[in-house]
């Protein structure tokens, strides 16, 4: 009987050791300084990777694929640039940071990269094979998770058209009948030199401004299902529209073609992390292909850079039916749009008028 007892307890534990075994050396180390932290601190919206439902998913996951024992903590926060605001004002006072993975669109990194916010970590010793190039910025403190192509995302039933370019927003057909973002999300970008230029950014965003109907953020889709409004733009990528469209709601995302434009969403420590190890952790897990899995589920796309990755056949055939690239907006990028970041607080306030 006692021999039985014995079968059974190794029988239990051998997963946990099989998984174990498979980790790089940097890897089971990182877990089990992960696991005397016991936590991970997470604070996005309801509307990024799937909220306090994907969380308890990747809790599950996490552990499983690591062998590890880490609790995820999700509270409920407003939008990437209002967090990062707040992390930075933490820092500054010398306080904890509100979490442990912060995830934000390239322009909000890179309004926070001069203040040198977020740890490195070795990623490719955590993932030996793994990472390829172009995933991993900034010296290992910054890793892209999600490839956003920007565009608009519209309701194919009662929108007047197919928007194709952005001059289409200006016609009468429209006027109040779509929505933009709070933030004036691409509007960045959108005053690059590689686009439109500042000048005629806000010359656009001037012409624009009577057009709008009103402002929903980059998950206000409903707004859309519903027919409150007839589009989205510029949306941040039309991720989190996936579960609406299953569920038959009428949306599409589209790229305008004098828009042709892709950037990413990002995941960092911060310094101030409660549970640092943990947050390195998380994003460890979102690098490996059951964690760009849950990207994908929770957030409809995933990283194009990985060779499995769904989004690399969405970025070659979105390239085929514009004939030519997409310009890749990188955080490196980003920082040298300084003025596009400048002239877009302008815009902003354009833009906000239907506050």
């Amino acid at each position: 009987m006692r021999r039985l007892c014995c079968l059974i307890a190794a029988a239990l534990l051998w997963p946990a050791a099989g998984v174990a075994a498979e980790l790089s050396p940097a890897l089971q180390k990182l877990v089990a300084d992960a696991d005397r932290e016991g936590e991970i601190d997470l604070a996005w919206s309801q509307g990024t990777l799937g909220g306090s439902q994907g969380a308890a998913r990747f809790e599950a996951e996490l552990n499983r694929a690591f062998g590890a024992h880490m609790h995820i903590k999700f509270t409920p926060a407003p939008s990437m640039a209002a967090t990062a605001n707040e992390l930075a004002m933490r820092d500054a006072a010398g306080q904890k940071a509100q979490t442990d993975v912060y995830i934000g669109f390239s322009r909000d990194v890179a309004e926070l990269e001069p203040r040198k916010l977020f740890l490195s970590a070795p990623w490719r010793d955590l993932l030996p094979g793994r990472v390829p190039e172009g995933v991993v910025e900034r010296g290992g403190t910054l890793v892209k998770t999600q490839t956003a192509i920007l565009g608009v995302t519209y309701n194919t039933q009662i929108a007047p058209a197919k928007p194709t370019v952005l001059a289409d927003f200006l016609k009468p057909e429209w006027h109040g009948r779509f929505a933009t973002t709070p933030y004036s999300a691409g509007f960045d970008i959108l005053a690059s030199s590689d686009f439109f230029g500042p000048e005629r950014a806000v010359e656009f965003a001037r012409k624009l401004a009577p057009q709008v109907g009103g402002l929903i953020r980059c998950d206000g889709y409903e707004s859309l299902a519903s027919g409150l409004y007839a589009a989205l733009m510029l949306d941040c990528d039309g991720s989190g529209a996936g579960a609406l469209i299953a569920k038959g709601a009428p949306l599409a995302h589209t790229v305008l073609r004098d828009f042709p434009a892709m950037s990413y969403f990002y995941l960092a420590v911060p310094r101030g992390a409660s549970h640092p190890a943990g947050g390195t952790l998380f994003i460890a897990f979102t690098m490996t292909q059951e964690g760009q899995k849950i990207v994908r589920d929770t957030w409809d796309y995933d990283l194009h850079l990985y060779p499995d990755s769904m989004m690399r056949k969405t970025v070659a055939d979105t390239e085929a039916s514009l004939g030519e690239t997409l310009k890749s907006l990188d955080v490196d990028w980003q920082m040298t749009n300084a003025k596009g970041r400048e002239v877009w607080r302008e815009i902003n306030q354009i833009l906000a008028v239907k506050k």
